[in-house]
């Protein structure tokens, strides 16, 4: 009896390719299987034959397999452009410091409503303990601390918490976005599906920070003019 020749398929070979392709290659490869089948869908394999390139390479340019996936999610992360802005405190002062945590929180909204994939990775952050995320959020955490920081000076002695505000707004915006974008409906009557409800959320967290902003200026004048008349 002939010996039968059919093998065992191999993947591969490879296409070389320079390092920024090879490098970019696997990061699309990452992106597109979490558009397509989600975090069930990634691994060493499923990236290796989607980008086109051997899985040796994650190694070499990325050392792990997390830090390729961590790469990805940070080069996607909204927050990662806000923090290199924060480095150019002089822009800050300019722009001035209530106008800048405004516009951060309403391009958040914005550019996290329209990320399904953001959405995603954060909704699997807050759902399950997982090492790779938990240390992506901590690092966000840090730099979002400095920020959060700036704002303390304004509020001092005026007994309102604007913390608090900053974090309700957050995970107020994260809820809304997962809300409307699985279930197609409403919280609070708000659709944010609708062009005109978008447009009041975004106005609205103006208004909450306006508020805060402007009553700690209230509270800690009259704190200085109680002290002035005693």
């Amino acid at each position: 009896m002939e010996k039968s020749d059919v093998r065992k398929k191999k993947r591969g070979p490879y296409a070389k390719y320079p390092r920024e392709v090879t490098m970019k290659r696997l990061l699309d490869a990452v992106g597109d299987i979490l558009k397509e089948n989600g975090w069930a869908g990634l691994g060493v394999n499923k990236i290796e034959a989607r980008a086109g390139v051997s899985k040796k390479m994650i190694y070499h340019y990325f050392t792990t397999y997390n830090n390729l996936v961590k790469t990805y999610i940070k080069s996607i992360d909204f927050w990662m452009p806000v923090f290199e802005q924060f480095q150019n405190s002089d822009a800050i002062l300019e722009q001035g410091l209530q106008e800048f945590i405004t516009t951060i929180f309403q391009n958040q909204f914005k550019i996290f409503s329209s990320d399904p994939i953001m959405q995603t990775i954060i909704h699997w952050q807050v759902s399950e303990v997982n090492p790779l995320l938990r240390e992506i959020s901590e690092e966000r955490e840090v730099e979002g601390a400095r920020i959060a920081a700036m704002t303390d000076p304004h509020f001092l002695n005026s007994g309102l918490k604007f913390r608090p505000i900053l974090a309700l707004m957050l995970f107020g915006i994260y809820g809304i976005v997962w809300h409307a974008k699985t279930n197609k409906s409403t919280v609070c009557g708000v659709d944010i599906n609708n062009e005109s409800d978008r447009e009041d959320l975004i106005v609205a967290i103006g208004q909450i920070i306006d508020l805060f902003w402007k009553a700690a200026e209230i509270k800690t004048l009259n704190q200085k003019e109680v002290i002035t008349d005693s």
